[in-house]
C-alpha cells in the first residue's frame, strides 16, 4: 500500500486501530503519518490496491537467474518485486531513520555490540503454534540440522573475509535459537543479546495469525514492548554484513529489503547449503 500511495503522490495514513498503534512505532515522516487529520477521507486498503506496482516509480532493478528450490522461491513475484523495488526500499529506510524511542530502547542495546563482522539469521521454528502455521507443512523445519549448516555457513564467510572480530544476532520465535549458538558459535565470536527480552507465549507468537487471541493475556504496555521488540528485530536484520534466510518468513522481507538496499550480502538456503542471492 505504501508503494502504491507514494507511486502516486499520497500521503499514508497509518490508521491501525487493532494491537498496537503506528505512532508508539514509527515517528511520522512526510509521507506516512499515524490518522488521517479530522474530516479527511482518502482511499482504504486492508491487502495490496489494484496496481499498486504499476508506476514507474515503483519499477523493480532486474538481478540473476533465480533458483526455484531455495527459500527465496517462496516468498513469491510480489513480495520478491521488493527486494529490489528502490522505492521500496527507500520506505524501509525511511522508517528504519523514524523508529520511536521505544522501539529504539531494543535496538540501540544491539547495535552497541555490533563487531566489525556482523552475520545475522531469522529463524521460525513454530513454537508448537496451531491454525494457520499448523496447516502450512511445508514451511516447518527440523530446527538443528538447519542451525548446524547456517554456522558452517558464516564460518566459511568468515574464513573467506579474515574476520577476527565476529557478532551474530539470532532472530526466532523460539530463544532455542539463540541458546544454540552461545552453545556452539567459536569461543571468539560474540552472540548478541538483547538487553530487555519479553517472555515468549507458550505456543505460537504474540503477533501471528490474524484474530489469534494469543497476545489477548498481555496488558497494553506489555503488549505494546512486545511489538517494539519484534520491530526491532525486523529491522536489526537489515544491518548485518550478511543476512541467512534459512525459510520463509515475512518477518525476515524488511531486513532483505534493507539489506539489498545497502549492498550487503544476503544468503538462501538451498540443498543443505545457502547460495548468495542475487543468483548470477
Amino acid at each position: 500500500t505504501m508503494v502504491y500511495a507514494l507511486s502516486h503522490s499520497r500521503l499514508v495514513h497509518a490508521n491501525w486501530n487493532q494491537d498496537v498503534k503506528w505512532s508508539v512505532l514509527f515517528n511520522d515522516t512526510p509521507n506516512i503519518k499515524q490518522l488521517p487529520a479530522a474530516g479527511e477521507k482518502g482511499e482504504e486498503y486492508m491487502d495490496k490496491p489494484p496496481g499498486w506496482k504499476d508506476s514507474p516509480l515503483a519499477r523493480t532493478e532486474k538481478v540473476g537467474t533465480q533458483g526455484r528450490h531455495t527459500a527465496y522461491h517462496r516468498y513469491g513475484e510480489d513480495v520478491q518485486s521488493l527486494f529490489e523495488m528502490p522505492l521500496a526500499q527507500s520506505i524501509i529506510k525511511s522508517l528504519s531513520d523514524n523508529l520511536s524511542p521505544l522501539v529504539l530502547s531494543f535496538l540501540e542495546p544491539m547495535r552497541e555490540q555490533y563487531a566489525d563482522l556482523h552475520l545475522c539469521v531469522h529463524v521460525r521454528e513454530g513454537n508448537n503454534e496451531t491454525g494457520d502455521w499448523e496447516r502450512k507443512k511445508w514451511r516447518h523445519i527440523d530446527m538443528i540440522p538447519i542451525l548446524n549448516i547456517t554456522l558452517g555457513s558464516m564460518r566459511n564467510f568468515t574464513k573467506q573475509n579474515n574476520a577476527q572480530k565476529v557478532s551474530v544476532f539470532v532472530a526466532s520465535d523460539t530463544v532455542k535459537a539463540r541458546s544454540w549458538f552461545e552453545e556452539n558459535a567459536p569461543s571468539n565470536w560474540h552472540v548478541v543479546k538483547p538487553a530487555k527480552e519479553i517472555p515468549r507465549p507458550k505456543s505460537g507468537v504474540w503477533f501471528g495469525e490474524l484474530v489469534s487471541p494469543t497476545n489477548s493475556i498481555l496488558s497494553e504496555d506489555k503488549l505494546n514492548e512486545a511489538m517494539a521488540e519484534a520491530v526491532a528485530d525486523v529491522f536489526a536484520l537489515g544491518e548485518c554484513d550478511a543476512l541467512y534466510v534459512p525459510n520463509f518468513s515475512s518477518f525476515s522481507v524488511v531486513g532483505i529489503t534493507l539489506a539489498r538496499a545497502e549492498r550487503r550480502k544476503v544468503f538462501f538456503y538451498w540443498w543443505e547449503s545457502f547460495i548468495e542471492y542475487p543468483y548470477q
